[in-house]
């Protein structure tokens, strides 16, 4: 049986009253399940750190401080938390939670870290299946591939393809139109 009162701020509101109506909206139905109820769900989206490590969400600021002009550590206050921010997503119902997996986000924090692993590992993999490739190209073709590896620090799984150059010459006349 349930009591005609709520408890609010340490004292006893009458469900009837103003304040009681407004408190008993908030109040969860007691035949509440989660499992009936999924949404709205949080879901996770792992990325390295500016010191490599994979995180979903930080609280130290520490963790990214830039180098002022002089050279000393600059702590900007709050960059933990924007971290985090962009870790982190509130989905409404199923739509939106199968676009967010479509882009990498998962469930838990732990299943977001083994995706960005595996994620990365299959990267890894193709670049070293595009270096024993490499091995099989012309001479001019391995120096083009080895100057986009030393373009970057990170790994190129596929070299981007260069546009054709066209060899300058005549245009083509115009055929007349005939009927």
């Amino acid at each position: 049986m349930s009591s005609p009162f709520i408890m609010y701020d340490g004292a006893s509101v009458s469900k009837t009253s103003a304040l009681g109506k407004e408190l008993m909206k908030w109040e969860r139905p007691s035949d509440y399940r989660p499992e009936n109820n999924p949404y709205p769900k949080m879901l996770y989206k792992a990325h390295t750190r500016p010191d490599g490590k994979r995180s979903v969400g930080e609280v130290n600021d520490r963790l990214f401080a830039e180098r002022g002009p002089e050279g000393q550590l600059l702590v900007v206050a709050g960059a933990a938390e924007q971290w985090t921010r962009r870790c982190q997503m509130t989905v409404k119902d199923d739509y939106e939670k199968q676009r967010a997996y479509e882009g990498g986000w998962r469930d838990t924090p732990q299943a977001a870290l083994d995706f960005l692993e595996e994620r990365e590992k299959a990267i890894d993999r193709a670049t070293a299946e595009r270096h024993a490739a490499d091995a099989r190209m012309s001479p001019q073709a391995q120096a083009e591939a080895a100057a986009v590896d030393l373009s970057t620090l990170r790994q190129v799984p596929v070299i981007p393809e260069k546009p054709a150059r066209r060899k300058p010459g005549p245009k083509p006349k115009a055929q007349p139109a005939t009927e």
